[in-house]
């Protein structure tokens, strides 16, 4: 039931909060998040706070990218060891 609220509740996160999971996905930090789409560090911290974490039922930013992650919203790159 769950994954369902989330992937209807996603169809209304804009594409910046979309990058914004896929870069967190994949291990950025908000100031590259915000440097990545062109936006004040203050604005990224915003959007988590008020319009990802609610949209998505998530209690933080971790909740948020595992969320994303487990329904498909958000694809993490496994990075090879060197």
């Amino acid at each position: 039931m769950g994954g369902h609220r989330i992937v209807r509740t996603a169809e209304t996160l804009l594409p910046a909060h979309r990058q914004m999971l896929q870069l967190a996905a994949n291990g950025a930090t908000d100031q590259h998040i915000a440097h990545t789409i062109g936006v004040p560090l203050h604005t990224v911290r915003d959007q988590w706070r008020y319009q990802i974490r609610p949209a998505l039922g998530a209690i933080d930013r971790t909740h948020a990218i595992a969320l994303a992650v487990a329904a498909g919203l958000a694809h993490p790159v496994r990075k090879e060891a060197a």
